[in-house]
């Protein structure tokens, strides 16, 4: 009688042995897994259930069908071979352990056509994951991209999974030539193993061999779980749970806090533990693969802020911690600014989301820059000194640079706007902010939006002196509390005068109203102006000259990635210029960079590196332009600033699309 089970597996291998391996492994996995379910599960709340359909149509295009890690080609091939081909032999696992528990167990023989297609499937996988690793190791090894750091963790990964693909093909091929009545051209990886290296050896050898391939499996199998929540490689574990509760709406996911509240003794985040639950998540996932640090225009002007780092720093705090956190009463741990994260680090960034937007486990930064912003200003006061002056005149002038609130409609005085009235409302309430009233240049933007609503006959009207700052400074600044103050004044008004649609050529004023506003009961209809004039231009109520001016759009942090809109200003450049004359910048659209103002930096000096402006008009002007196209009036102020650095302003001119569309016809 065959001593070989029609498994291929000899009885001798005692299921016991495997049975004892895996619980101990298991044990292993649990209790270094439990401690970090425990902090998730006490951590503060975050309510991350809204919108489910959308979060499983998120979490299969993004976690599943990998689609944002092909934003690096290659890399991105590599990692979704590994990642589609771990899902596809989990099967195989499973079938591992399952011969190794019931080595006499038959499969039925409706099972054999799916078997025989999975088995071609899962051989392919085999081959493109085996591939796949090498690739993996030569990029490690060999070209060792700067974003990557080289760590012996990430090759014994690697290499665990080498030997989980090798002793598969080492198992397949010695069971084949054990069992050649059960070999099929299906398992094709298993035969040529067999014809190319096993088929000449005795029987002894080749039972010995496929013993080897068996215990190499499984044994990897469990060396590789107990490794996960250890390693950065827990992020194996925790990517899919982590797309799944990532935003679905626009935004920074930044909330109302309840200053009312006296049980409150924190705002912000001073203490590891302060974080949300998701926040904390976000920490476990993090792949350390760097691609939130290539984009960061903080850290490409030699800024103390490494996106990465910044992560990285705080899961080996928050894993240091968690002993700590786990016991009824806990020692009071360090603040994590100044001991954890130094203060430059936070300020160096502009809250523009280019981290996020690369992230392929979408790891979320800004709110916890924020979060942490918040901690030091209300907890601490302890913020940049030139911070001092724009919070004292948005608390007492409702703008950041003291002009007095009586001068805010100065800038329409000539224009013939008519002011909101809410017994005889227009279409429209045209909000220009505090750029557009006060800073000269944002003066001539606002004039020109003016000038176009009147061309194409919209209804719309002011609020002169009643409009106040939206807060987004002071938000973004970390000073909630200013924040609070501004947009409960701008709320009321709102509701008082029946406002319902608002035009604005400031994306952060658009962000506030849109995202954020709606915490204080006003639900507005927000449209900027890129978005109104291209629709007036598709209903011809806008007509343009185009001229042959070579044109370069710079797209807004805020318009862009956090509000999804890069059609817009594209579609009103395209009538406004003659074919051929728009140009496109490699880091345009998801991946435009930053011109440094965001996130209140515009009130801030760069006392370090280059300038993240200069950076910006550097990659622009590859493309040769006589016109840097703009759509926020931050970006025009930045850029024109950096070209006069430069000694290119007579060379090239920034315009806002609605100077361009004023001009064009």
């Amino acid at each position: 009688m065959d001593p070989t089970t029609p498994g291929g597996v000899p009885p001798t291998w005692h299921p016991w042995v495997l049975g004892l391996a895996t619980l101990v492994s298991g044990i292993v996995f649990i209790y270094a897994l439990w401690p970090k379910w425990q902090v998730l599960r006490r951590a503060q709340p975050d309510s991350r259930l809204d919108r489910p359909a959308a979060r499983i149509l998120h979490t299969l295009k993004v976690a599943f069908a990998q689609s944002k890690m092909f934003k690096d080609r290659n890399a991105g091939w590599m990692h979704a071979f590994i990642f589609w081909g771990f899902l596809v032999l989990l099967l195989r696992a499973a079938e591992f352990f399952l011969i190794g528990f019931f080595p006499k167990l038959e499969a039925p023989a409706w099972l054999d056509a799916p078997r025989h297609l999975y088995y071609a499937v899962k051989d392919g996988f085999v081959v493109l994951v085996t591939a796949a690793c090498l690739y993996a190791l030569h990029r490690r090894l060999v070209v060792k991209p700067k974003r990557l750091n080289l760590s012996g963790e990430g090759i014994l990964i690697l290499v665990l999974i080498l030997v989980i693909m090798l002793s598969d093909m080492v198992y397949e091929g010695a069971r084949q030539v054990l069992l050649p009545d059960t070999a099929s051209a299906w398992s094709w990886l298993g035969y040529l193993v067999a014809q190319s290296g096993l088929s000449g050896m005795s029987r002894p050898a080749l039972e010995t061999m496929q013993a080897v391939g068996y215990w190499s499996h499984v044994l990897a199998i469990l060396f590789f779980l107990d490794l996960l929540p250890r390693s950065k490689h827990f992020h194996v574990i925790t990517s899919i749970p982590n797309v799944f509760f990532s935003p679905v709406t626009p935004g920074n996911q930044l909330h109302r806090m309840d200053f009312e509240d006296e049980d409150q003794e924190s705002f912000g985040v001073n203490v590891i533990e302060e974080f949300s639950w998701k926040k904390l998540l976000d920490l476990h996932t993090c792949t350390e693969c760097g691609r939130c640090d290539v984009f960061c225009p903080a850290l490409n002007s030699q800024k103390p802020l490494s996106p990465k780092q910044f992560t990285i720093d705080l899961r080996d705090h928050l894993n240091a911690r968690t002993p700590q956190l786990l016991k009824a009463e806990p020692e009071p741990g360090p603040a994590v600014m100044g001991s954890v994260i130094l203060d430059e680090t936070v300020w160096s960034c502009t809250t523009c989301g280019a981290c996020e937007e690369e992230c392929p486990v979408m790891i979320e930064y800004v709110n916890k820059m924020i979060d942490l912003r918040r901690g030091m200003v209300l907890m601490e006061s302890r913020f940049p000194k030139e911070l001092n002056d724009a919070f004292k005149s948005l608390e007492t002038h409702s703008n950041p640079w003291g002009f007095p609130g009586t001068s805010r409609a100065d800038w329409a005085a000539s224009l013939d706007v008519p002011q909101w009235d809410k017994n005889n409302p227009t279409e429209y309430l045209y909000f220009p902010g505090c750029n557009g009233a006060f800073d000269n240049r944002g003066k001539t933007v606002a004039a020109s939006v003016v000038k176009t609503l009147k061309a194409a006959g919209v209804s719309f009207s002011i609020l002169g002196n009643r409009e106040g700052c939206t807060g987004d400074p002071a938000r973004r600044l970390g000073n909630e509390y200013l924040f609070d103050m501004l947009a409960t004044h701008n709320a009321e008004t709102f509701k008082e005068e029946g406002v319902v649609k608002v035009v604005t050529h400031c994306p952060h004023c658009f962000n506030s109203f849109k995202n954020e506003y709606p915490e204080y009961g006003v639900h507005l209809e927000v449209i900027h102006h890129s978005q109104l004039f291209a629709d007036l231009l598709k209903n011809g109520r806008l007509k343009l000259q185009p001229t042959d001016d070579k044109v370069v759009y710079h797209d807004s942090c805020y318009m862009g990635r956090h509000n999804k809109e890069y059609e817009a200003p594209r579609q009103l450049l395209a009538a406004a210029v003659l074919s051929g004359s728009l140009k496109e910048v490699e880091t345009s659209r998801e991946r435009g960079t930053c011109c440094g103002a965001g996130g209140g930096r515009f009130l801030l000096e760069e006392n370090t590196g280059t300038r993240m402006s200069h950076n910006r008009v550097d990659e622009l002007m590859q493309t040769e332009p006589e016109t840097i196209a703009v759509s926020c009036p931050f970006c025009v102020l930045m850029i024109e600033d950096a070209l006069k650095a430069k000694n290119l302003n007579e060379k090239v001119r920034v315009r806002d699309i609605s100077e361009m569309i004023v001009e064009k016809q």
